[in-house]
């Protein structure tokens, strides 16, 4: 998915190909988180949100007819079939630029800035080389909603219902009526709710084919989960909240803050249900495991679900647990991750991670770069901002390995010793941010050039002869 970029705080002009693995690495001040949050804005539930309201509205440059001669057949004949299929082989790429038109909105409140201008800010997708993917994804996606509207004895069930495979999402009206009225929901409310209801639903759907979900992990993670650490401290935090209108969650932070309180709420037979529509996700729950044992050197849990307040507990040994007020700062850095993992992730969802080496040893560092790779290779999508010489060099590495037949012989030497975080180059793009732009630095060779950049070290090692 190739992105142009313009006018962005400092990034001038810039373009951008997200891969299973996008690495943005550079100086402080260079764009690459802006740029990361941008994309995440776009790409995810936000904007989607934005842009089905936008819709409603009557505020966005494109309209579908597709979609607004649903709404009247709907309200006509209680009835509607809207093929996804054909409205994305025609439309995909537009819809998703149409999303990106609003950027400029949106951006103040997102990045939680009054004094910066977006008013010329430029994303432009081209999706040439994923819109096949992107249809496969439409298609395999299932969707089951009733919306039910009166009582009992008059009731007018609105259902939703796309099956798996299929090229159609249906929306249709089911009337049971034990009195005389033989008018139906239509009839009673404003047209605008069924609006609402449909275009909603529908560009979620569509919108999802790009991502599943987006979750972002950004770098105040480590300070804010202690105030996250449990349901009822999140409560807490929101009724001090609306006492003191001055204190107020980013939104990127609130995104954060969903992803975490999402976790409290998932109930382990929503979790097996999951594995039974996506088997990829005892992978993801194999994979947390791996990041406790391997990394963390401890378990990251929950209360027991039968307490009503769950609580995240670091259990380093048997008969010892901590809260996240008194864990350490890795422990806080990754635990968010651990339960991502094991409680929400599933396919083709989007990680962005601001700095994942942040509070890490230099040896830990090298563990998440093979750690990150495994997360894409079971079919994540991950995009990391970063300073980090050890990351940058280490996936090199890991790539280089990815060409080897004989992976087996070479996984004594990485840290992790799991060939599973050999990522293949094709996978992977690498851009370096600096002079007001974004460079893709990985070469053909597999070779990772980021200049100047990573000549710290070896700067400071020749002050003194």
């Amino acid at each position: 998915m190739k992105i142009q970029i313009a006018n962005l705080g400092v990034i001038e002009k810039a373009e951008i190909d997200l891969k299973p693995l996008t690495v943005f690495i550079g100086g402080n001040g260079t764009g690459k988180t802006w740029t990361a949050y941008t994309l995440a804005s776009i790409l995810g539930e936000y904007g989607c949100k934005k842009y089905w309201q936008a819709y409603l509205d009557k505020k966005t440059q494109q309209r579908y007819p597709i979609i607004d001669n649903a709404i009247e057949e709907l309200l006509q004949e209680g009835y509607v079939r809207i093929d996804l299929i054909d409205f994305a082989e025609e439309f995909i790429e537009t819809y998703i630029n149409d999303v990106s038109n609003l950027t400029y909105r949106w951006m103040n409140k997102f990045l939680a800035t009054e004094y910066v201008n977006f008013a010329n800010v430029k994303v432009k997708f081209n999706l040439a080389d994923i819109t096949l993917k992107i249809l496969d994804n439409i298609k395999q996606y299932s969707l089951a909603q009733e919306i039910s509207f009166g009582s009992s004895q008059n009731k007018n069930t609105l259902r939703i219902f796309k099956e798996k495979n299929e090229n159609s999402i249906y929306f249709y009206l089911i009337s049971v009526s034990n009195s005389n009225d033989q008018s139906n929901i239509f009839d009673k409310l404003p047209r605008i709710v069924f609006e609402e209801i449909l275009f909603e639903e529908f560009f979620a759907l569509i919108h999802r084919a790009f991502y599943s979900s987006v979750y972002i992990f950004p770098t105040e993670r480590t300070g804010v989960l202690p105030l996250f650490s449990s349901a009822n401290k999140i409560d807490e935090y929101h009724e001090y909240d609306d006492e003191d209108k001055t204190s107020k969650l980013t939104e990127v932070v609130k995104i954060f803050e969903n992803m975490v309180y999402s976790v409290y709420e998932k109930s382990s037979i929503e979790r097996e249900e999951e594995i039974q529509l996506y088997p990829e996700v005892l992978d993801y729950i194999r994979l947390a495991e791996i990041l406790e044992n391997d990394i963390l050197g401890g378990k990251v849990n929950l209360i027991d679900e039968s307490v009503i307040d769950k609580e995240i507990l670091y259990q380093p040994s048997e008969n010892v647990k901590l809260e996240m007020t008194v864990s350490s700062s890795m422990v806080k850095e990754l635990a968010p991750l651990v339960l991502c993992l094991r409680h929400l992730a599933l396919p083709n969802e989007l990680l962005i991670i601001d700095e994942p080496e942040m509070n890490l040893h230099p040896a830990a560092q090298v563990e998440i770069t093979e750690f990150l790779a495994m997360l894409v290779q079971a079919g994540l999508k991950v995009l990391i901002t970063t300073h980090s010489p050890y990351i940058v060099d280490h996936l090199a590495n890991l790539m280089k390995a990815a060409k080897y037949e004989d992976k087996e012989s070479l996984k004594e030497r990485f840290y992790l010793e799991r060939t599973e975080a050999f990522i293949p180059q094709e996978k992977v793009s690498v851009y370096l941010f600096e002079d007001g732009t974004a460079k893709n630095i990985l070469h053909e060779d597999g070779r990772i050039d980021w200049g100047t950049f990573g000549n710290v070290s070896d700067d400071i090692s020749h002050i003194f002869p």
